[in-house]
């Protein structure tokens, strides 16, 4: 047995609702903490900051598509302190505030293609308290206090659509009076069963319009990720990445996906001839699967608007070929999304350019452009012949590879080699010995049998394997199988049935409640040549009760996303 570390409930890290902040220069700042210091010059608010980039330990849950949605702009108001206080730049009416939320509803129909109309109703909060520097202690006390009287108020059904309990979108406006406080402004975060996020009545974002930085933190409510950092490049071609242009900035295939506003016509093994009008007029696209269920390609043709919306990018027109890695995130190499450059290198941080889109002219592309897996390296498709195919469309060959299944660095990782009682190469971990480890000869992810953790009480527990021979420095991708039975998760408790690095703080997304099996995937950089690797109900700093199967577990090395 692995011996566990006594103190893993008090090590409180990577909780719902945090998040870090990290400048360029490598200095970091928890979400609670004031980076920019107090003062109303010192405060930027939502979305995605100037100069730096933040790593979000919260996104919001998968919100289906809805025709109709509905947000809740919350001013929250302190004892001794109203909106109406304040006479410098900012929020200083609830008519202001409404003419703002107009402007977010226009900019989200234009999203959406005009498939969601997003509606914004204006609540008022008074919060117990006089404002001043000790009111809450922390970012979490301050959002608790704010949540719990929201749904005081509201009736919250009217406000879930994936009828979670949670209501999906909320926009807090701090009554601040020009003051500025750790405890204030941030992300996205769920407290309080309300998804929401802060800003203060004259933040920099409120005080010019940054009506990008505003949905940029509702698409975090329903489920977006952030896609900046220093991996980036997108840039201007999503609002997820560049929230700060005026007029604000278009979503890419991945996110209207991701929304339900985009179905892609899947390619498969072979040679076709494709057709792909405007993706914002038609929003089409097409995927491409790679050689792991975690990488796909998107392919879209853009065109960048000559006015209104997304016309503050750089001039640019052609196919746009993103290359995604599910398990991964912007500050990772290889990143979660990645746009594929027409000539075959782009370098990380780089802001598009128009060699880097494939059309007609474009004498910088390859020809044919292949592209390759972060899996091994093996060619998964290649375009060639482009054609104009109408006033608004670009045509092309695509020949899709055979895919190659990627390689798997775990022994037994399928827990389908040992005895009636044993698995071989795979040992048993948890914080107190009330948990039950077994073996299931009946239910499978794939295979014949599965492994098992049951906790009756809060526990943290694992099935661990210790591996050698990575890389320091490399990237790796780990995955696994997991079925969960009654999971409960809740304050204090934020992690359930998850795949996880032990000894460390990665982890993949919690899983809670009754699911079947569903795959689970982290991807981590390697900090020495051994790690072991985790199938977990329960985390650091977080002990649940339930019952976990785990199967089909892999650990695969990735390709670095910048080699030419």
């Amino acid at each position: 047995m692995v011996h566990a570390d006594s103190k893993r409930p008090e090590a409180q890290r990577g909780q719902a609702g945090r998040y870090e902040l990290h400048f360029k220069d490598g200095t970091r700042y928890a979400s609670n903490d004031s980076p920019r210091g107090e003062g109303p010059e010192r405060s930027w608010g939502s979305g995605a900051p100037k100069g730096l980039f933040h790593k979000h330990y919260y996104r919001g849950p998968a919100v289906p598509y809805v025709k109709h949605r509905r947000g809740l702009a919350v001013i929250a108001d302190f004892a001794d302190t109203r909106l109406e206080d304040w006479t410098g730049a900012g929020f200083h009416s609830v008519s202001e505030v409404n003419l703002q939320l107009r402007r977010m509803e226009e900019h989200w129909a234009w999203l959406s293609g005009g498939k969601e109309d997003f509606r914004w109703d204006v609540i008022r909060v008074t919060l117990p308290v006089n404002l001043g520097p000790d009111a809450y202690p922390d970012f979490g006390s301050y959002r608790d206090a704010v949540g719990a009287l929201i749904r005081q108020q509201v009736n919250a059904s009217a406000y879930d659509a994936n009828r979670d309990g949670v209501i999906d979108s909320a926009w807090v406006i701090a009554s601040n009076h020009g003051t500025s406080y750790g405890y204030m402004v941030g992300g996205a975060s769920r407290n309080s069963d309300v998804n929401l996020f802060v800003d203060l009545q004259n933040s920099q974002s409120v005080v010019e319009g940054r009506t990008g930085n505003f949905n940029h933190e509702v698409g975090h409510t329903l489920s977006l990720p952030d896609l900046y950092g220093p991996y980036d490049t997108l840039h201007y071609l999503t609002l997820m990445s560049d929230s700060w242009a005026l007029p604000p900035q278009d979503f890419t295939a991945y996110e209207r996906d991701l929304m339900g506003w985009l179905s892609p016509r899947r390619i498969e093994h072979g040679s076709h001839n494709v057709h792909l009008k405007s993706s914002r007029r038609h929003m089409q696209a097409v995927r491409i699967d790679g050689a792991d269920p975690s990488e796909y390609f998107l392919i879209e043709y853009r065109q960048r608007p000559d006015s209104g919306f997304g016309s503050e990018a750089p001039p640019y027109h052609g196919l746009a070929v993103y290359h995604v890695l599910k398990s991964s995130a912007q500050w990772m190499d290889p990143p979660l999304l990645k746009l594929e450059a027409a000539d075959g290198f782009i370098a990380p941080g780089a802001i598009p350019e128009l060699t880097d889109f494939l059309f007609l002219d474009n004498l910088s592309m390859r020809r044919p452009l292949v592209l390759r897996s972060y899996f091994g390296g093996a060619e998964v498709f290649r375009i060639d012949n482009l054609y104009a195919a109408g006033p608004d469309g670009i045509g092309f060959n695509i020949q899709v590879s055979p895919r190659v299944k990627a390689p798997n660095l775990l022994s037994n990782g399928s827990f389908e080699q040992g005895t009636q009682t044993t698995v071989d190469a795979w040992q048993t971990n948890a914080w107190a010995p009330t948990s039950t480890f077994g073996i299931d000869q009946r239910r499978a992810s794939d295979g014949h049998r599965s492994v098992t953790i049951y906790s009756p009480s809060p526990n943290d527990a694992e099935w661990v394997q210790t591996v050698s021979s990575l890389v320091p420095g490399q990237s790796y991708q780990l995955c696994g199988w997991v079925k969960g039975e009654n999971i409960v998760t809740g304050a204090g408790a934020g992690v359930g049935a998850n795949i996880s690095l032990f000894g460390g703080f990665v982890s993949s997304d919690s899983l809670s409640g009754t699911f079947d099996w569903t795959r689970s995937c982290l991807t981590f950089n390697a900090e020495s040549t051994t790690a072991t690797v985790a199938c977990r109900i329960g985390f650091f700093g977080s002990t649940v009760t339930g019952k976990l199967w785990c199967d089909d577990l892999t650990l695969t090395p990735l390709r670095s996303a910048f080699e030419p």
